[in-house]
């Protein structure tokens, strides 16, 4: 073989290497959308190149050893839960050196054994990161931007809420037939004289209205085809509730003894008391030390992915309404 056949063969053989290298594979967007104006994505594990301290957008990644199992957005915040066996310290320098590249300035920080805070500043806005590893390896990262400030014509406040895309890059479409209200917080007391009266309520797709009332014991519950009632465990606080837009109505109580698996079952018992069929008893994506998933569906059209997410002490609880 000659020089030049040699050396044709070597140019052909690197080219090989670098078309399968993950350097030269496109970074996957696992989740994105647009808060107060600011671009944002987050994507999979790897290496954001071309990171400038110019930038007016913000993009993140997971570390280049995790495994993502689910992203979400919710309250202006955008959350990145992933597998990665690696200490705290290092996940957490993932993040920072990633914000910093972009602009922003660390202004404050507090690390525990499995949490990490810090709060940082770019032109005016601020962006909170919140890390929080459970278990050995599993990990969430939320990006609180309910600080950044209006970079582009609305309200200020707002959330575009429609720029928000799954994987796929496909626009979220789902509407609920109910008026989105936003937050709601309640105190201890609206909770105790919460009585037979809900706190908040809302319809899924099938125009079945959920009901969600305070600490209190819901007795006789049986299929209703028209409406389904849920309450909270004796000696928790319903503390606020949210109905989205996209298809959900959250709540977060505070104050409860169980465990996350004993909060499932005590929801789980009054969906089956209702007529309700578990489908799909657990969805391990969020990982079982946090969070717990059970689908449920009644008759034809009712079907609901409901959720308990444990956050610092706290219960976050997702009804899911999906169209059958």
């Amino acid at each position: 073989m000659n020089n030049k056949m040699i050396r044709n063969a070597g140019a052909v053989a690197l080219t090989a290497v670098l078309a399968f290298s993950p350097v030269a594979l496109a970074q996957q967007a696992v989740l994105s959308g647009t808060t107060n104006g600011l671009a944002w994505t987050l994507y999979g594990p790897g290496e954001l190149g071309s990171l400038s301290n110019q930038s007016t957008t913000l993009r993140v990644s997971a570390h280049p050893q995790a495994k993502v199992v689910g992203s979400k957005y919710d309250k202006q915040s955008a959350v990145l839960a992933f597998r990665v066996d690696a200490p705290l310290k290092t996940v957490y320098t993932y993040h920072d050196d990633q914000l910093r590249a972009q602009g922003f300035t660390r202004t404050s920080q507090n690390t525990a054994d499995n949490t990490a805070q810090a709060v940082y500043t770019r032109s005016g806005s601020q962006v909170r990161l919140n890390l929080v590893r459970q278990g050995n390896n599993s990990y969430r990262a939320t990006f609180d931007l309910s600080g950044v400030q209006m970079m582009a014509q609305g309200k200020a406040g707002s959330t575009n809420a429609s720029n928000t895309t799954n994987a796929s890059n496909t626009a979220v479409t789902r509407v609920l037939p109910v008026t989105v209200v936003g937050v709601t917080k309640f105190t201890p007391q609206q909770n105790a004289a919460a009585g037979r009266n809900a706190l908040v309520s809302a319809k899924d797709f099938a125009g079945v209205q959920y009901m969600l009332y305070g600490p209190i014991e819901l007795s006789n519950l049986s299929s209703n085809a028209g409406t389904v009632s849920f309450s909270i465990p004796q000696g928790s606080v319903l503390t606020e509730t949210d109905i989205n837009a996209d298809g959900t109505l959250m709540g977060r109580i505070e104050g409860s003894s169980l465990d996350l698996q004993q909060v499932m079952d005590f929801y789980d018992r009054q969906f089956k008391a209702q007529g309700f069929k578990l489908v799909n008893p657990t969805d391990t994506g969020a990982g079982l030390d946090y969070a717990l998933t059970y689908i449920y569906e009644r008759g034809a059209q009712s079907r609901v992915s409901f959720s308990v997410e444990k956050e610092f002490g706290t219960y976050r609880l997702v009804w899911d309404f999906q169209r059958s």
